[in-house]
């Protein structure tokens, strides 16, 4: 079984650009969600060194890679 890495999981979000403060996303973690967009600013994340101290988290999903630039230049 591989571990899990909190920092490639797609559920993970780091402050100061992406969240408040950084922590799991993920809907079944988090300790205080908002159903309106532009509340956002108000939902706390669930811990991500709790969550994955075992590094099996089960909701764990990989980042989508990105793509490269050439692709990204001569996409249609």
């Amino acid at each position: 079984m591989t571990r899990a890495d909190c920092k490639a999981c797609r559920h993970f979000k780091t402050a100061p650009y992406q969240a408040r403060i950084d922590g799991c996303f993920h809907p079944d973690h988090m300790k205080v969600t908002q159903k309106d967009a532009y509340l956002s600013e108000q939902e706390t994340p669930g811990n991500h060194r709790v969550i994955n101290r075992r590094g099996n988290c089960e909701q764990f999903e990989a980042m989508a890679q990105k793509r490269s630039l050439l692709s990204r230049i001569f996409s249609d």
